[in-house]
């Protein structure tokens, strides 16, 4: 096949995969069966449990600058979980992405991200702890997560962030070794700013605020870490 037609369905499967209504049962059902039969349920609403969008990459967060200049009025430092790494100047991250990194698609119609978040807060003294990590691709795309305060779990999941199809594939593009999306933007969720202003007090961040972009690279070709 020629190149430019493996990297067009190379990207047609990006879209699929991020846009595939999996059918999925609702997390109160799958709680109210037995632990046996709520694994086979699982297995059998994914169309492709454990899969991978893709068995090597990285993604990077650049964080919105009204996220950062709400954390720099509130007095909140944030710290990377491993294998989550902090940008140099503070105003980003990476994660590792695919087989590689022990990631893939759930039953929930999720992308499990291994490592997490930190944010202190010197005011109250006060840590929230945003782990486990997962990109949701669907009924929207969003950064949802299990959430502690001081060590102790508040929930099991949080909507931090959402954004929507089409802001998302907005910036699919084919690279050398597989796809990228460009800079999909993320957005504060209600949810998210009740959770920091009851825990943190203050200001809650704004509803809606661009809480950062997301640029996924999905490589099918094993690539030297990026710096």
């Amino acid at each position: 096949m020629p190149m430019h037609g493996l990297r067009r369905l190379t990207v047609l499967a990006a879209v699929a995969a991020l846009s595939l209504p999996l059918g999925l049962t609702s997390a109160g059902a799958a709680t109210a069966q037995q632990p046996a039969d709520a694994h086979r349920a699982a297995a059998a609403a994914a169309p492709f449990p454990g899969a991978y969008i893709s068995p090597w990459g990285d993604a990077q967060v650049a964080l919105g600058d009204e996220a950062l200049a709400w954390m720099d009025r509130e007095g909140i430092t944030l710290e990377t979980i491993a294998p989550f790494s902090m940008d140099a100047d503070r105003k980003g991250f990476s994660m590792p992405i695919g087989s590689t990194a022990g990631d893939g698609l759930d039953a929930r119609g999720r992308i499990f991200y291994p490592g997490g978040l930190r944010f202190h807060h010197a005011a109250s003294g006060k840590t929230i702890t945003l782990k486990p990590t997962y990109i949701r691709v669907m009924p929207t795309p969003a950064y949802s997560t299990g959430v502690e305060v001081d060590g102790v779990p508040i929930s099991d999941e949080v909507v931090i962030a959402e954004s929507t199809y089409a802001e998302v594939m907005l910036g699919a593009r084919p690279s050398l070794t597989g796809f990228r999306i460009k800079q999909a933007p993320f957005y504060m969720t209600a949810e998210a700013s009740r959770l920091f202003a009851s825990e943190l007090g203050g200001e809650a961040p704004r509803v809606g605020a661009l809480f950062g972009t997301l640029t996924p690279n999905f490589d099918y070709i094993p690539t030297a870490p990026r710096s």
